[in-house]
Formats: C-alpha cells, structure tokens, sequence
C-alpha cells in the first residue's frame, strides 16, 4: 500500500514542483546517510508527504543543501531535510521490512527476502528509538495479517488497522487532529488497494475485502472517506499547496489510471 502519497504534477507550478522535489530530494539524502544505499533503494514518496505534513503543522529549521547523487549525477539540484525528515527515513525502513516480508509470505519471493535480511538489524535500532510507536504499528500490521489469514471479508475491519498505523505514523506531539487526519487517510489508501488490486486478486485467487463485492461501483464509498480525509486535514488549520494537491488530486493518480486501463479492456471485449 505504498505509492498512494504521491503528487500530480501536472497541477502544480513549477517551484512548487521543484519544491516538491527538494523535500523529496532531503529525504533521500537522510535515507542514504542512516542507511546507505541499502536505505536510499526503500525511498517511497508517502514519506515526503509525510516530512512536508509534519513540518507544516510544526515549523523546523530546515537544512538546505545541494548535492549531486547516482540519479543526478551530472547536475547539482537542491535538498531541503529536516528533523521530521529523520523520523519519516526510519519509519521509512521500518515500513519498508514489513512490506518485504509481506511480499516473502505472498509470493516467496526471493529478492524481499534478501531486502529484509538487510534492514533486519536497523529494524531492532528504530524499535529501541521508538518502542511505543513501532510495537503499536507492529500489532496493526499483525491484525491485518489475521483478518487474511481468515479471509474475513469485511473491508472496513482492516481498513480501520490500516487507519490506526497511519494515525501513529502521524501523530506528533499526541496531536489528535494529525492522528484523525492520518486514521482517515489509512483507511483511504486501504480502500483504495483493494478496489484497483481486486480483479487481478480474484484471478489470481489472493485475499482481497472486496471480493463479496466484486459487482458493486466503489467510486460512492471512496468518497465518503475521502470527505472524512477532507474534515481533518482541514481542521489542522494549515496553507500548503503541495500538500492539497496530493490530498485532493494526486491520491488519486492510480485510481484514474486504474479505470482508464478498465475501460479500454471494456472497448476490447
């Protein structure tokens, strides 16, 4: 359920754009320097949406660098990092495992393997810097594990666990509204995954919590949440285009994807 987080691009001038960049840029960069390029290969665009949320609602001193990297090699660009760009690069790695392992029990697959036993010993690090947060993410992952292991085909069961990690990645300073904001979230993204996987799920004979609903338009229930997602991020109070362009536009990039790709499968029938 990475990748959701993500911007469009198209709608977002230009220095917001290459602002998007730069924050996008200092998370690597802090990826690289915890982790090497072991850690810089886990980067996933929800963390800097991550890094940028949280730096909106709580302003940092931020650094301000340019570098070149493997991917730039030739030509300098900007990164901007943060303390909440260290924190979003462990909660990075952490997730980061757990999805390679996820990816182990689904398909044995070999290389998440190799992945894993690579980050296992930072895993026990980021456990030790954040022991109350990591053992509740921990047990929402395992709960989502049960709810498939026993094909319980209610979606809103694991999107509420889903919900509850995203509200802890979020939650800073026990605020409650970044919580709610990340809750609702979760339980999108949840949502989501499920509906643009749940054809090739089926085929494939995967678990998926939409499958008793295989015939029914889904468009109506992800609006629904996604007001819920609209309430709380409007209650945090705060002015940040990149932010709303993701929110409201990005977020959906690979749903839009996914029915334009169903719609040409419909034209080819």
């Amino acid at each position: 359920m990475f990748g959701y987080l993500t911007t469009n691009y198209t709608e977002l001038s230009k220095p917001d754009n290459q602002r998007y960049r730069s924050w996008y840029c200092g998370l690597c960069n802090r990826l690289f320097a915890g982790y090497g390029n072991t850690g810089r290969k886990t980067l996933t665009y929800d963390f800097t949406f991550i890094t940028i949320l949280l730096s909106s609602v709580y302003p940092q001193d931020n650094t301000v660098i340019t570098e070149r990297c493997p991917l730039h090699p030739l030509k300098k660009h900007e990164a901007i990092y943060n303390a909440f760009s260290e924190y979003c690069a462990d909660m990075n790695i952490y997730l980061s495992y757990y999805k390679f392992l996820d990816d182990v029990a689904d398909d044995n697959s070999t290389s998440a393997r190799k992945n894993a036993d690579r980050l296992q010993d930072w895993v026990r690090t980021i456990e030790e810097k954040y022991p109350q947060k990591c053992e509740v993410i921990k047990q929402q992952l395992h709960q989502i594990s049960l709810i498939e292991k026993d094909n319980i085909l209610n979606p809103d069961l694991g999107a509420s666990h889903f919900g509850r990690l995203m509200g802890e990645l979020l939650k800073v300073n026990e605020n409650e509204d970044l919580e709610r904001l990340g809750f609702h979230l979760g339980r999108f993204i949840y949502l989501l995954d499920a509906v643009i996987d749940l054809k090739d799920d089926l085929k494939k004979g995967r678990y998926n919590p939409l499958t008793a609903f295989e015939s029914v338009s889904f468009e109506d229930m992800l609006m629904m949440v996604m007001e819920d997602v609209d309430a709380a991020y409007r209650k945090l109070n705060i002015n940040e285009t990149i932010l709303e362009n993701i929110i409201y536009s990005g977020i959906w990039s690979k749903y839009d994807l996914h029915k334009r790709k169903e719609k040409r499968h419909e034209r080819s029938l």
